[in-house]
């Protein structure tokens, strides 16, 4: 992960009004794909419980002055607390999933969906989510 000291300014030149179009979220980890995708209704149910109060802390935590949506391709970042028990590419499918039903992104096909990072560190919630708009 890149870090950006306080000294060094972030590159906003392509972007209107200065800003980076970043949305930041935090989320509860996601369902193991293990539970969600068996037909079985118990993993169903999971992942709608999820959505659910994934949904709760995505309007109790907004961040002001942050774009809704990222418009076309997308780099995607995923920071794993390590509180989270699964396996670090176990949730991904429910994750990015979750992030076309709010309409974060608008497709995760590869025309849209360009990089994905995930990593163990620190995350409030369980999971921090960084969408960066990409050329």
């Amino acid at each position: 992960m890149t870090v950006t000291s306080p000294m060094q300014p972030i590159d906003t030149s392509a972007r209107p009004f200065g800003l980076p179009a970043e949305i930041v979220l935090d989320l509860p980890p996601p369902p193991s794909v293990n539970r969600t995708r068996r037909v079985n209704w118990r993993g169903q149910h999971a992942a709608e419980q999820w959505c659910a109060v994934a949904d709760k802390v995505v309007m109790a935590t907004r961040r002001p002055n942050q774009p809704r949506k990222i418009e076309g391709p997308f780099d995607l970042h995923v920071m794993l607390s390590p509180t989270v028990r699964s396996d670090p590419d176990n949730g991904l499918k429910s994750l990015i999933d979750y992030l076309r039903r709010i309409e974060v992104i608008q497709n995760d096909s590869p025309k849209f969906f360009r990089k994905l990072t995930v990593e163990w560190g620190t995350a409030p919630e369980g999971v921090r989510v960084t969408v960066r708009a990409c050329e």
